[in-house]
């Protein structure tokens, strides 16, 4: 099945744009501009939307209007409002298990402790691609996680999260499927 959703995690407001937590929602962000779209609230959504046409097909890309630790609320109504099984939805997120800017594509499995990822889980199921995008662990293992994910990328992660070229990423995950896409994105580069 082809993915027709792709959601961006991230917590909404102007002071998280640069955290390493709102990762996903930037990479979305920069999609749907490099596809010349652009996003409007979608009141029953409880998200921002825009619509873009990637290798032939249309596909919704939103994020969260909440927190993070809600986003299962929002992209169960963006699957109902857009009659979309969660098999169908890819969502992008931020990994501390991987180095900054590593993309790695996944289905089902844990949340790995990530808040956003877990109440996906918990309200909408486990069958939707994970696209986890490295953000690098803790410097000092001391460190609260919270303190670390929410804190701002620096000059040198932010360019290497920029080097994430997320439109090929989507773009295997729309035209070839969930496996091809592996097969281009896991392996180490």
């Amino acid at each position: 099945m082809s993915v027709r959703v792709v959601m961006g995690l991230g917590n909404f407001g102007v002071e998280y744009d640069g955290t390493r937590h709102n990762v996903g929602a930037s990479l979305v962000r920069r999609l749907a501009a490099g596809c010349g779209a652009e996003f409007s609230r979608n009141k029953y959504c409880g998200a921002y939307v825009a619509k873009i046409d990637l290798r032939g097909r249309g596909v919704v890309l939103a994020f969260s209007d909440s927190y993070m630790n809600l986003s299962g609320v929002c992209l169960g109504k963006i699957l109902r409002f857009y009659n979309v099984a969660c098999s169908e939805c890819a969502v992008v997120h931020d990994d501390i298990s991987f180095e900054v800017g590593r993309v790695k594509l996944s289905v089902g499995g844990s949340s790995g402790g990530h808040n956003g990822v877990e109440d996906i889980m918990s309200r909408c199921g486990n069958e939707f691609v994970r696209v986890r995008v490295g953000i690098g662990g803790k410097p000092d293992p001391r460190m609260d996680l919270a303190d670390y994910v929410l804190g701002r990328l620096d000059e040198i992660d932010a360019a290497k999260i920029d080097l994430v070229d997320i439109g090929a990423c989507v773009g295997a995950l729309v035209s070839g499927g969930v496996q091809a896409a592996q097969n281009l994105f896991n392996r180490r580069r």
